[in-house]
């Protein structure tokens, strides 16, 4: 069986749409062309790859919810841009 290794963006990187701003090692955040964030995305290491999860602030609980988990950290922060 052959992994492949998933792409990684660099600390700003231009996407459809909007943009990843890296925050960390291995947390970037979900911007959209206004300018307004639309939630973070976190590298997760498992036994059989990297996963990026989708997360979005919750203001009434004032933490982050996950929303989903993605092999691919487009398909992450696509899901954080086309959700409301």
């Amino acid at each position: 069986m052959t992994l492949v290794q998933a792409h990684t963006p660099q600390a700003r990187e231009q996407r459809p749409g909007g943009e990843l701003i890296a925050i960390g090692t291995d947390r970037w955040r979900v911007v959209e062309g206004d300018g307004h964030v639309r939630g973070l995305v976190a590298r997760v290491q498992t036994p059989t790859g990297d996963r990026f999860r989708a997360l979005r602030f919750h203001p009434p609980s004032r933490s982050f919810r996950a929303i989903g988990e993605f092999w691919r950290i487009n398909e992450a922060s696509d899901t954080l841009r086309l959700s409301r």
